[in-house]
């Protein structure tokens, strides 16, 4: 009786622990790369143009390389006045985020982004929580 308990015990145990490692593996956000554009506009910036270059990072975002995107609006108040615009862009892998770069449709980016950027900075790193 005492060996069937203690087996019982143990196999209720090791499920326990399975279903444990299962679920961290499947919540773990660090295989995600996050490529995070930021762009300050010149004040003379045509808003047209600046709703041109979201429109083109949003139709990227749809690629299948694309595991998630935001597009946000800086608002805040130490940048009064300053127009910014964050990209998050995340991928699986670094190959896919370097072929992403290939898109043909990446490269209007910098065509729009040249005349109207006044500054732009760039981030990318590997999720960890």
């Amino acid at each position: 009786m005492k060996k069937i308990l203690f087996t019982l015990s143990m196999f209720v145990l090791s499920l326990l622990l399975f279903k444990n490692t299962s679920v961290a593996q499947t919540n773990n956000s660090s295989d995600y790369l996050r490529h995070i554009v930021i762009i300050t506009f010149k004040p003379d910036a045509p808003l047209d143009s600046i709703k041109a270059l979201d429109n083109v990072y949003t139709s990227l975002s749809k690629n299948p390389m694309v595991k998630d995107f935001e597009l946000g609006v800086n608002i805040s108040p130490r940048d009064s006045g300053v127009i910014k615009h964050v990209y998050v862009t995340s991928f699986s892998t670094k190959d896919d985020m370097k072929n992403y770069t290939k898109i043909p449709e990446y490269k209007s980016l910098f065509k729009i982004s040249l005349n109207i950027a006044d500054d732009v900075s760039v981030v990318d790193y590997w999720i960890k929580k």
